[in-house]
Parts: structure tokens; sequence; C-alpha cells
């Protein structure tokens, strides 16, 4: 039986096919390549995935009174899953995580017409059907050597069975209003020529429209449109002592009407500039051990990094993983009065568009709020169509880019705490200045804000979790003052980490942006409490000192001259999350 989630009219754009007669064309090749993909000895195909996605994307990025970039362009790209043998055993070893589709012929043949005329499009589905068919047949058979030469001793069935649905949701063509947002970023940048001091500035927006049609062998069909939207503010500050150090405000939105007017973007702008100048005069302690207060942008980054990852459900099948909390379902893993869930149902937090909200995940499944730590303990994962130990359906967190194979992975990933838990921030910082005295330690600290974070999840690998820091403060124990530092990243293991949380906050913040996994990368976000942990080490994050340019920017150039010494590159820059 079909479980009908919304049903709509048909919406037909001007030139364009309609999106039920895409959806047909898709259900007509998926239909004609199930029936026809036969090879005497071989096993069959017993499920097949069509998805396509057409993007339409905007970017724009100014400076110094000058539009640097201005791009309008549209692609379309398609992902075809085959699957030989049964639910119980078939090609997909270790869930996929050891699948890279830059190794394998079929990435050369995920390219759809732009314009998405039907022939050509299944013309394009019948040539990577081919392909993944073949492909599939050769990883069965890497399968099959593999339980006879190894001991699998985490491996599971293949697939969940799940009910197919029908989903559709209105698509829209209207025109991105790029011209007036051309004359605000343009505008406002000009600010920059007022602060000769900061160094490769920017304001920059982002813009994407993506329309999904998604077909399985099932009988699911679903039709969604989402937008995202990403504004940013940036610039870089040469320090006393040779470092580059960023300031930034990111701003994330889910539709058109979200965009914030100029005035707001005009204090956000303000506040880079003073955050730069702050930057420029803070100090540098080098490493640091103790206790730490986390605001709730910050928190979301720790549990993302060393809980939220640890919690998808094909790392707990998969040779090669640390399975770190595999066998703890039932245990306590955080403390009493927290409790872990991710709902990509939830479209805001507060005011705040989400952009880890979705309505149908990248296999077809409904999504679903999962309720991951109870009270501190442990009781489910994130799953995809994987199953896992315990748990034989999925809740609607398999996600992919639209190339590589969907797993599970976060959508909204909100840690809280139980009704009427959580102290203020004043108490927690208050907490901070007690831990410090009391451990014999001249200083606590406070991490306002992060920029990024990574971790490694290999059982070959260091068990730690990073994160890039944006705003830091170093609290006196003895006096309570606070003065901003730089320089310094976050390190730690995660059991260590999250066993050290002694109290938590009442209030959320949200972190938003991509986060980078084997399926790719995704929108996600993060919302959480404040955190005092009783010990936090920190590490310096620079080594390397550069000089000033030997010529101020033509634009400040007075004669004067600065440092000797040649400009250099700051070298890598930070990833978004």
């Amino acid at each position: 039986m079909t479980a009908v989630s919304r049903l709509i009219p048909p919406y037909h754009p001007p030139g364009q096919p309609e999106p039920q007669d895409i959806l047909d064309v898709m259900q007509q090749e998926l239909r004609r390549s199930l029936d026809g993909l036969i090879v005497p000895g071989s096993p069959r195909p017993y499920f097949m995935l069509y998805a396509l996605r057409r993007v339409h994307a905007l970017r724009l990025r100014a400076a110094h009174g000058a539009l640097l970039r201005s791009r309008e362009a549209t692609h379309a790209h398609i992902y075809t899953d085959v699957r030989v043998g049964s639910h119980k055993f078939d090609n997909v070893i270790d869930g996929g995580l050891g699948e890279r589709s830059e190794d394998r012929e079929s990435s050369d043949w995920v390219e759809a017409p732009d314009d998405l005329d039907p022939k050509a499009l299944q013309i394009a589905l019948w040539k990577l059907t081919q392909l993944k068919f073949d492909e599939a047949l050769e990883d069965y058979y890497d399968h099959k050597k593999a339980t006879l030469s190894e001991y699998l001793r985490d491996e599971v069935s293949a697939m969940t069975r799940e009910r197919p649905i029908v989903h559709k949701e209105p698509l829209h063509h209207d025109d991105f209003p790029r011209a007036a947002w051309e004359r605000v970023l343009v505008d406002l940048s000009r600010r920059f020529l007022q602060h000769p001091e900061i160094y490769d500035p920017c304001i920059s927006l982002s813009a994407e429209r993506i329309h999904r049609w998604l077909v399985t062998s099932e009988g699911t069909n679903v039709i969604t449109e989402d937008v995202f939207i990403q504004i940013g503010i940036e610039g870089w500050v040469l320090t006393e002592d040779g470092v580059y150090v960023e300031g930034s405000r990111q701003m994330y939105l889910r539709a058109i009407e979200e965009v914030p007017d100029r005035a707001t973007l005009e204090r956000a702008l303000d506040e880079v500039i003073v955050e730069l100048a702050l930057l420029r005069e803070a100090e540098s302690p080098g490493a640091y051990i103790g206790p730490a207060l986390l605001s709730g942008q910050a928190a979301s980054t720790l549990f993302h990094e060393a809980l939220g990852h640890r919690l998808e459900g094909e790392r707990l099948i998969a040779r090669g993983e640390s399975k770190t909390f595999a066998r703890k379902r039932g245990e306590r893993i955080l403390p009493a009065g927290l409790n872990v869930l991710d709902d990509p149902t939830m479209t805001h937090c507060g005011d705040e568009p989400l952009w880890g909200s979705y309505r149908v995940d990248d296999e077809g499944i409904p999504a679903s709020r999962t309720m991951l730590v109870e009270d501190g303990i442990l009781r489910s994962f994130l799953q995809s169509r994987t199953p896992v130990p315990g748990g034989d359906q999925s809740n609607g967190h398999g996600r992919h880019d639209g190339i590589e194979r969907p797993m599970a992975r976060m959508g909204n990933f909100v840690v809280e705490g139980a009704p009427g838990q959580g102290e203020s921030w004043d108490a927690l910082k208050a907490r901070l200045i007690e831990l410090a005295r009391a451990q014999g330690r001249r200083h606590g600290v406070i991490i306002r804000r992060i920029l990024a974070g990574e971790t490694s999840t290999a059982d070959y690998d260091f068990q730690v979790f990073k994160g890039t820091l944006a705003e830091v403060h170093l609290v006196d124990a003895t006096t309570g003052a606070s003065k901003r530092i730089r320089d310094v990243e976050l390190i730690g293991t995660p059991l260590a980490a999250l066993q050290r949380i002694v109290a938590f906050g009442r209030d959320q913040e949200t972190d938003q942006g991509f986060c980078y996994a084997e399926s790719g990368s995704i929108p996600v976000s993060g919302v959480a409490p404040p955190i005092l942990l009783s010990e936090l080490e920190l590490q310096q994050s620079s080594t390397t000192g550069y000089h000033d340019p030997l010529l101020p920017p033509p634009f400040a150039d007075d004669g004067s001259r600065g440092r000797k010494g040649g400009l250099r590159s700051r070298g890598k820059r930070r990833k978004a999350v």
C-alpha cells in the first residue's frame, strides 16, 4: 500500500516540461531497466532508485566598491542506485562507506540535460544505469569474496524494507533579485576602502534553488524544492607577531524574502570591522588546558564533531570504523538532564531558519524526529536504509550530495536540557571561575564562536576532533576580568570531552553550514545550549610569521612603506563546516 504524504496539482512552467512528465520519464526508464538488466548466472536487480537534481545557482562577491564575481547558472545531474541480490545480501559492503564516485567510470555520466528534455533525460538515465549495473555485479562478487576471506562480525542485512510514498511540492522559477543584491553588496563593500589594514575583505551572497525528482522500483514518487542562501562578510588582519587572523559573520537563510535589509547587513559589516581591530591587538597565549565555557553555537560544533558523526548508522557496521558508540546503547554517555535528537522536520529555531530541514530524505523516506540520547542515555542512531544492529528501519536520515551513495547523516542536530533544567549564562560563568580556582589555575576560557570543525572516526587514526575558533576570551580566575585572545584551536577526544560536561545552560543557539563526509557535502544545522566543561585543551593554531607587504594598497598609498620583507601566502584557508 502506498502512503501519500502530500499531493498537489501539476505545475507547468512556460517552456519547460511539466514536473510530472519528468517523473513519468524516470519511472518508464526505471521499469525498462528493472525488467531488462539480465545476465544469465548473475543476480538481477531487486531495487532501483533514480534521482534528478536541477540547481539554479547565483554567486555574488564584492570588495572595495567593485563586483568581483557575478555568476548565475543552471545545471542538472542524475543519480542511480542499482542493488543486485536481495534485501538480505547485495552488492553494497560496509554501508557503502568505501565507495568513491570519482574512482568509477559511472562518475563521468551523471550530467543531465539542463533543459530537462525528456528524450535526452531518458538517454542519460539509460547510459548511467548500464554502467551502474556493471559496477553492482562486480561489487556483488567482491562482497561474496569478502565473506569467504574475512569475518564480517558487524555485518547485517543489506537493505531495509520500507513503505513507498508519494510526495510532490510545487516548483518555482522566479528570478533571484540579482541586480538589487549586486547594488547593495557593491555599495557596502566601499566601506573597506576606509580600512587598508584589512586584507582580502569581501561581502558575498550565494543562492541556490534545488528542484529534485526521485523514483524507486517500490513505487516512491517525490518532487521537492529547496532554497539555500548564504551571506558572508569576512576579512583578515596581520598582527604584530606576523599572524593573519580572520574576522567574519555568516547568515544562513531558506527563502528570498528572508534576506535582511541593507541596514542589517551594514551592522554585520560594522561588527566584522570592530572584531578585526580587536583581533589585531589581541594576545596569543599558546597552549591552554583548564575549564571552559562554550556558548550554544560553539557547543553545537563540539557535539557535532564529538558525538554526531559517531551516531551515523553506517559507522556501526563498516570495517575500518572505530564504532565508538556501537555497543553503548542503553548506557550513559552524557550527564543526566541532557537530550540529543535530530529533527529535520524543524524549519526554524525561534526566528532563525534552519539549513538542515527537509521533508523527504535522499532515499525517499519521510524525515522524522529521532531521539538519540535521552536523559544522558544512548537510545538510538541515525539511520538510512542500511540496517544496524537493533534497527531494521530507516528513520529518514539517508542523505547525499546527489553524486555519492547516501548514508545516515545529521539534519537538525539538537541538544537540549530537560524542562526546568539548565543554568543562566552568569551562573555558568561564575562556576567557570570557581572551577579554575579549585584546580589551582590562573584562568578559564570562554569560547563564543567556532568557525569550523573536523573529526576522524576511522580505527586506524587517533580518535580526536578539532575546532577552529573565531572568538575566545581568557578569564582571570582572581578578578573575573576577561580579554580577547587569538591564534588557538580546540582539540579533544570524544569520550573524554563528553564526560567533562559539568553543567549546561537554558537558552539555545544555532550553528549552520555545510558538513563534509563520505556521502558528500550537505547543509546541516546544530542547536545547543551553552555547556561548561571541567577541562578542555587548546593548542596554538599557527607557527609561521609573515611580513607586511612592501607597498600599501593602491587606494591608501601615502608614500609610506611598511616593514621590509616579502608578501607571502597565508596558506590553507578554512573550509565550511
